[in-house]
C-alpha cells in the first residue's frame, strides 16, 4: 500500500458498495444476521480489501479499515452509538473476524502461492527483496511478523505445507 490515499480510496469504493445494498438489503427486517453478514463479506469486504495480499500495512491503515468494517457491521446488526458493546463481542455475534485477520489470511495465501512458484520466476525475486530506498517496512517484513502473529516460524516456513484456511487468533500483530 503506498499511502493513505489508497486507503481512503478503498474505503470510498467499498462504502458505496454498502450503499447501493442497503436500501434492498441492510434495512430489511426479515433477512437474518447471517445472510446479511454474508452478503457484507462477499461484495463489501471483498471490495474494501481488494489486492491486500501485497499491502505493506501499518497501524494507523488498519485501524481505519477497522473503522469502516466495524461501523458498518453495526448498522447491519442496528446497533446503535449509545450501546457500549465491544468490538471483539460485535465481531463474535456476527461470526466474522476482523479486517486485519482477513489481511492476515489472504498475505499468507498469497506467500505460500509466491513460494510455490518456480525459483527463475522474476515476480518471485522482485517481491521478496527490498530494492534500495524503500521504506524500512517493506512486504518481506510484514510477512514475518504476520507469520510471527500466527505461530508460524518465518525461517521453516517454506518446508511445511500451509493451509489455506488458517484459524487466526483474536489478536494484533505488533508492527
Amino acid at each position: 500500500m503506498k499511502n493513505n490515499d489508497d486507503i481512503t480510496r478503498c474505503i470510498g469504493a467499498a462504502s458505496a458498495a454498502f450503499g447501493r445494498i442497503e436500501p434492498c438489503l441492510w434495512n430489511e427486517l426479515g433477512v437474518h444476521l447471517s445472510t446479511k453478514v454474508a452478503v457484507y463479506t462477499a461484495v463489501v469486504i471483498a471490495t474494501l480489501l481488494y489486492g491486500c495480499e501485497s499491502w505493506t500495512t501499518y497501524r494507523c491503515h488498519i485501524r481505519s479499515l477497522d473503522l469502516f468494517d466495524m461501523r458498518r457491521l453495526r448498522h447491519i446488526a442496528r446497533i446503535k452509538r449509545q450501546d457500549t458493546i465491544p468490538n471483539m463481542k460485535e465481531l463474535s455475534r456476527c461470526k466474522i473476524s476482523g479486517t486485519e485477520a482477513f489481511i492476515i489470511r489472504a498475505q499468507l495465501r498469497w506467500a505460500g502461492h509466491v513460494s510455490r512458484m518456480l525459483d527463475n520466476i522474476l515476480r518471485k525475486t522482485a517481491i521478496w527483496l527490498r530494492p534500495r530506498g524503500r521504506p524500512l517496512l517493506c512486504y518481506k517484513y510484514n510477512r514475518e511478523a504476520n507469520m510471527k502473529s500466527t505461530d508460524i516460524d518465518p525461517k521453516t516456513w517454506e518446508n511445511h505445507q500451509i493451509e489455506v484456511a488458517i484459524c487466526l487468533p483474536h489478536r494484533r500483530a505488533a508492527f
